[in-house]
């Protein structure tokens, strides 16, 4: 009996524990485990939940063509899988149970560690797979090179047909329909921007490399043209695992071999693949140091950046970035679209996580939670380590560090104010100079709550002598940490070289 367990790899093709669970003809349970902790957050969001129960209702379809289908467990993951096994024990089976690695830290791998120890102490096999690439041993140098070289290893085929056991398992369950009404809440949208599932995943993955793709370099950092479908919008579905970065870097590069000799195109696909390197490797870095998701890089910015509570005027910027009303519309139009839509590009994201650390002096905490509780895609190896990113904790040996200029940016990343226009309706009918200098008092629309400027200058200055002190600890003390900082600011230096270069090669008159 082999016990097949999905959590975010909801996918037949390219899933090692199907192809393994299936290679010998064996009866197979798959199952999904619904967890209660994921759906009782007060401020989840719904198109997150809806996601994934559309790639469990994708993944039942497609195991029904098989000859078998999806059984959803209700209750602690631990817990369901101790009496699943306990049960069928009981029953005289000796069950092999395959599951793949869970990188997301927050619980995953206390979890699934307290459940291969469980499987070994009844010494019943278990087999720990690979959901995607991930180094299992902490050594960046290798990284690169094992990287490409399971990037291009043949796929893991999925299986042509599944013997589902006939079983009476004492363990509560619930049936699709049952799914769709205890759930309701979560189905209850007016749009749907990012349905879920792996048939949907390789639609959306086939329509980026027929023509979306085209400008990706560039479109990637302007709102509108990436909500419209200028990036790849593959984002939930690498996160939920209804396709693997192997499935979509092959495409890919089949991609461009077709398109040989059109420089430009193959700049743009360059870059793709680039955006799915580095989701891999901050998968790496957060499975090494589980710490990082919760703590400041450096214990200096603990008298900065701590999750307490928030003061009353705290508060209220915090609370007034979150409904995107704070009077810079470019950070609003974002924040509305993230309530929406789950989702924003990166820049977007980015200025919006800057905005609130800086500017409002708010913890990067606080944001990091938030969108990690809205966003469809959230990954949490990304969000976090990228909100201290922004909020200057890391890289302190760079002699500087970015703060984004909300109403600098329109001009250059929405200069017809579509997105604006979009997610702002009380600035439609606004120009871009009137937009941008903050003239629209005769508009519903609030005026800014801080003064950009001076909050640059006072919170940036903090946050300027935090990493001055890091930096002369550091540089000080010497030894792997040292090392380690010298290491990320190299690559962050030849990183951007390489591009500068590139954009200037291929770049000039695309935008």
């Amino acid at each position: 009996m082999h016990l097949l367990w999905f959590r975010r790899d909801l996918r037949l093709t390219d899933n090692e524990i199907v192809t393994l669970a299936t290679a010998d003809n064996a009866p197979v349970l798959p199952f999904f485990i619904i967890d209660p902790w994921f759906y009782t957050w007060a401020d989840i969001g719904t198109a997150r939940v809806r996601f994934l129960f559309e790639s469990l209702i994708d993944l039942d379809r497609q195991l029904q063509e098989l000859g078998s289908r999806l059984v959803l467990f209700e209750g602690n993951s631990t817990t369901v899988i101790q009496n699943l096994t306990t049960q069928l024990i009981d029953r005289g089976q000796r069950p092999k149970l395959f599951f793949n690695r869970d990188v997301q830290v927050e619980y995953g791998i206390s979890r699934d560690r307290a459940i291969v120890d469980f499987y070994r102490e009844l010494n019943l096999d278990c087999h720990l797979g690979l959901n995607n690439f991930l180094q299992t041993r902490d050594n960046r140098q290798e990284w690169f090179e094992q990287y490409y070289t399971y990037q291009r290893q043949s796929q893991y085929q999925p299986p042509h047909r599944l013997d589902l056991p006939t079983l009476e398992i004492d363990i509560p369950q619930l049936t699709f329909p049952e799914l769709n009404q205890k759930y309701s809440r979560f189905w209850d949208v007016e749009k749907v921007y990012f349905p879920g599932g792996e048939t949907n995943a390789h639609k959306t993955l086939d329509s980026f490399l027929a023509s979306r793709f085209h400008g990706y370099h560039w479109k990637l950092s302007r709102p509108w043209l990436a909500q419209i479908g200028a990036t790849s919008h593959l984002s939930p579905h690498l996160t939920f695992g209804t396709i693997s970065t192997r499935t979509v870097y092959q495409a890919t590069k089949a991609r461009v071999a077709e398109l040989a000799g059109k420089e430009k195109a193959e700049f743009s696909l360059k870059a793709f693949r680039d955006r799915l390197r580095w989701h891999d490797s901050f998968t790496q870095r957060l499975y090494f140091h589980p710490e990082i998701a919760y703590q400041n890089r450096y214990p200096e910015f603990d008298t900065w950046y701590q999750p307490d509570a928030l003061s009353l005027n705290q508060l209220e910027l915090f609370q007034a970035w979150q409904e995107g009303m704070t009077g810079f519309p470019l950070i609003d139009a974002s924040m509305r679209q993230l309530l929406t839509m789950g989702w924003m590009n990166f820049r977007m994201r980015a200025m919006c996580a800057t905005f609130l650390t800086i500017n409002c002096g708010v913890s990067w905490q606080h944001g990091a939670k938030h969108f990690m509780n809205y966003l469809v895609d959230g990954d949490l190896a990304i969000d976090n380590w990228q909100w201290q990113m922004q909020a200057g904790v890391t890289n302190p040996l760079s002699e500087t560090f970015r703060i984004y200029n909300p109403n600098k940016n329109i001009a250059e990343k929405d200069p017809d104010l579509s997105f604006i226009y979009h997610w702002i309706p009380e600035l439609q009918g606004y120009s871009l100079e009137e937009v941008s200098k903050g003239q629209y008092a005769d508009s519903y629309y609030p005026q800014p709550i801080l003064d950009w400027a001076q909050t640059r200058k006072v919170n940036g200055k903090i946050v300027s002598d935090l990493r001055k002190q890091v930096r002369a600890r550091l540089v000080a003390q010497g030894g792997t940490e040292y090392d380690s900082a010298i290491a990320a600011k190299e690559t962050v230096e030849k990183y951007w070289q390489h591009k500068n270069k590139e954009y200037k090669k291929i770049s000039a008159g695309s935008g």
